[in-house]
């Protein structure tokens, strides 16, 4: 006898109604937030050390270690902001066309993605590149 592991068919697809939607956009919006409250801890931490830190921050280790804290929490942002963009952006295309004829869903479609994602590399390197000159 022989066993499938996928007992639906193929042809089924999960139905998803209006609010199921919000609820993804809901949750991911929170995640976004939630990186950008982290970004702003990390680097306003980053700033209180740069600026009470006196002769400890002239250490080549200290100057190491604040650099890799301040690329790899950026980077980390990053790819975790960019990731939940491209998330609101799909789930907002999904949405009825009742939304998307809305004024909330013209403004999802008027706006470029890509343009979204390359200002916030471009922001969040620009905030990088200031505190790794401030470190050294």
């Amino acid at each position: 006898m022989e066993h499938s592991f996928h007992s639906e068919s193929k042809a089924e697809i999960m139905k998803m109604d209006t609010e199921d939607y919000i609820d993804m956009l809901s949750a991911r919006a929170a995640d976004m937030r939630a990186m950008v409250m982290f970004f702003a801890v990390i680097h306003t931490g980053l700033l209180v050390v740069l600026g009470f830190g006196g002769s400890g921050l002239e250490d080549s280790g200290i100057q190491l270690a604040l650099t890799a804290v301040t690329v790899l929490t950026s980077l980390w942002t990053v790819f975790f902001m960019d990731d939940c963009m491209q998330d609101l952006f799909a789930i907002s295309r999904d949405l009825p066309e009742d939304f998307q004829a809305s004024n909330v869903g013209k403004r999802f479609s008027g706006v470029s993605l890509p343009m979204f994602r390359a200002v916030n590399f471009i922001v969040i390197g620009l905030i990088v590149l200031a505190e790794v000159l401030a470190i050294y």
